[in-house]
């Protein structure tokens, strides 16, 4: 089966569906094609420069074809004009003549394209969407309400002409079908996945004390630690400020390890937090023996694939309350009021005992393994491509 992926921008160095799953599928025996720009992924943000530059270099990169282990990458040129759009769309479906066309999101530029084409050139059309009521919001003012309504009549020809939605979580379910005017008979929920071959709980206990004391942090410490970008709408802070009131009111044992970058106020903020240190952005690859390593993951507001590949390494997470997909911390974490650091800091408290934390944290990884594996998530897909619908 030739299967084509399309996303906005793509880097190598990141862990993204568009990074996963055309290796799941290739490994299935399929031929796989991704298909994006010639953009690093956030490239369009304002912050680009302060939070990714370092890491992935230059925000646009060379267009052309790359062999990749289990699939091939095509870089198009990129347009601005009606929001980020992939020049030259017919023309590559045209050279690779797709059975099955998989696509990211649902109101952008190369999905309505997508549409377009198909009536020319016959392939079967997936749409997978990840727009969390963490970032959308829903209309309020009588403008926004009336574009709203625009909205669902063209998201009912959308979905007409899409096999199949896969909303990431039941709150994105929620959101396509209620705002966008999706069909919910076309929509099953399909959470993002993990490799679980390089993120496991599998780590040498001497090559964990060694990691720790590198970082320096004695195995007494009880390290909490973040991944990803230090911004408002990700709220690191809110946990540098719980770590800090636990270091005033007596908990010195509690520590807070961030890794990423951002915004250079907002970080300041964070280094400047008591018992909280900064860590520069690391290769995918390298992010598991953080998770082996460490105590506890907290993510204090949006959803994150870094909060399953915590899990899938065995580290118990404390995500926000308003998160709405349960399953992810469903035996294996736990939830804390919304922005409340304090509230934050009594739910670290809970996890302070070690054997509490190994005890989640096993549910975590084999919850992982059983349901958020790449290779389980590709096989069901491949069951979808050859359906009749």
């Amino acid at each position: 089966m030739k299967i084509l992926i399309l996303a906005e921008w793509f880097s190598d160095k990141m862990g993204y569906s568009e990074n996963y799953l055309p290796v799941a599928l290739g490994k299935l025996g399929h031929e796989v094609h991704l298909l994006t720009t010639d953009l690093q992924v956030y490239a369009t943000s304002s912050d680009y420069d302060k939070v990714y530059l370092d890491h992935l270099g230059p925000k646009q990169v060379e267009q052309g074809i790359f062999n990749k282990e289990y699939y091939t990458l095509h870089r198009n040129p990129h347009t601005l004009i009606d929001g980020l759009d992939i020049l030259n769309l017919e023309n590559k479906i045209k050279e690779i003549q797709p059975d099955v066309v998989y696509c990211f999101e649902i109101f952008i530029p190369h999905t309505l394209k997508l549409i377009r084409f198909n009536l020319k050139y016959k392939y079967k059309l997936f749409c997978e969407s990840r727009m969390h009521l963490s970032v959308y919001s829903p209309p309020q003012k009588l403008l926004h309400k009336v574009r709203q309504i625009k909205t669902r009549i063209l998201g009912k020809k959308i979905s007409a002409q899409v096999d199949k939605f896969y909303p990431i979580a039941p709150d994105v379910l929620h959101v396509v079908t209620k705002y966008f005017g999706i069909d919910k008979n076309k929509c099953e929920v399909s959470s993002l996945a993990v490799d679980t071959d390089l993120f496991s709980p599998n780590a040498k206990l001497e090559e964990i004390i060694q990691f720790r004391n590198n970082m320096g942090y004695s195995d007494d410490n009880i390290v909490c630690i973040y991944t990803g970008r230090f911004t408002e709408l990700k709220g690191p802070l809110i946990l540098a400020k719980a770590i800090e009131y636990l270091q005033l009111n007596g908990h010195s044992k509690f520590m807070g390890l961030f890794v990423g970058q951002g915004d250079s106020e907002y970080q300041v903020k964070i280094g400047n937090s008591l018992g909280c240190k900064i860590h520069s952005f690391v290769e995918t690859n390298q992010l598991p023996k953080f998770y082996q390593s460490f105590d506890i993951g907290v993510w204090p507001l949006q959803e994150s694939t870094s909060q399953l590949d915590a899990a899938a390494c065995g580290m118990p997470i404390i995500i926000n309350e308003k998160v709405e997909d349960n399953f992810r911390t469903e035996g294996n974490g736990l939830r804390y009021k919304d922005r409340d650091y304090k509230d934050l800091a009594s739910k670290l408290l809970l996890l302070e005992d070690r054997s509490k934390r190994k005890e989640l944290g096993k549910i975590g990884s084999k919850k992982v393994i059983d349901y958020y594996s790449w290779n389980y998530l590709a096989q069901k897909k491949v069951e979808d491509f050859t359906k009749e619908y």
